[in-house]
């Protein structure tokens, strides 16, 4: 089997100082969608007693990776059983609009560049697309 493994040691610490908090949650944000954080409202008291931010320092870590072809036993290649390679892949696809949200909003840029952000080709054509056509009647 192929993988992909990170083992990481070191002390974790939680993040209780409520700035700090947002400024954690910011950070993360823009990390996975850079320009979301500041189109949408902050997070309410609420939401962030609910939510943990740990601060994690890596004392020590290790990776391993296995990758290609199957190294079976070659007694095993006699068999007349499969063995090969499945390969997976995540990707991302068009984004769907929520159903409740009001007609006229415009899918912004950075979802819109979302998948060119890993290799240089967004899914979508190079106009904006407006949601409002995808709402349900």
């Amino acid at each position: 089997m192929n993988y992909r493994s990170v083992v990481a040691f070191g002390t974790a610490k939680k993040i209780v100082d409520p700035v700090e908090k947002v400024m954690s949650l910011r950070v993360i944000s823009e990390h996975l969608i850079a320009g979301r954080w500041a189109e949408v409202r902050g997070p309410s008291e609420t939401e962030l007693k609910a939510t943990s931010v740990l601060e994690f320092l890596i004392d020590e870590a290790s990776a391993k990776v296995r990758s290609g072809p199957p190294l079976d036993d070659e007694n095993d290649y006699g068999s007349p059983v499969w063995a090969g390679v499945l390969p997976l892949q995540v990707q991302s696809r068009p984004p769907i609009p929520d159903d409740n949200l009001i007609g006229g909003v415009a899918v912004p840029d950075y979802v819109l560049r979302y998948d060119a952000r890993l290799d240089g080709r967004p899914w979508h054509s190079s106009k904006r697309v407006d949601i409002g056509a995808y709402k349900k009647s």
